[in-house]
């Protein structure tokens, strides 16, 4: 098992993915950490990693060699946009939709 430090704006998604190869590990993460499925990450927050081999090792070299800390949970803007105020339930044609 090892650790890692929460980087901004990483997710479960991007720490599973970026050191287990998998999203699927996110359960092993959830578990181990004693964490709720969609819980909003704190900078600096310690994470354990489970020692699993989840048969993906070229996506963890991929991100090693490469340097890559991905980070996608959503901003505080990014989620305005997502909660009604955008998207299909939301436009309508000719009103705040123009189609041409």
């Amino acid at each position: 098992m090892s650790k890692i430090t929460v980087l901004h704006n990483q997710s479960l998604q991007d720490i599973a993915l970026q050191r287990c190869g998998t999203i699927e590990a996110m359960s092993d993460i959830v578990k181990l950490n004693n964490l709720s499925w969609t819980p909003d990450l704190v900078p600096g927050q310690i994470i354990q990693i489970p020692s699993k081999d989840y048969g993906f090792q070229e996506v963890i070299n991929f991100f090693s060699a490469n340097k890559i800390d991905p980070a996608n949970a959503l901003t505080d803007e990014n989620k305005a946009l997502i909660e009604g105020n955008s998207g299909i339930g939301f436009w309508e044609i000719e009103n705040n939709f123009i189609v041409q």
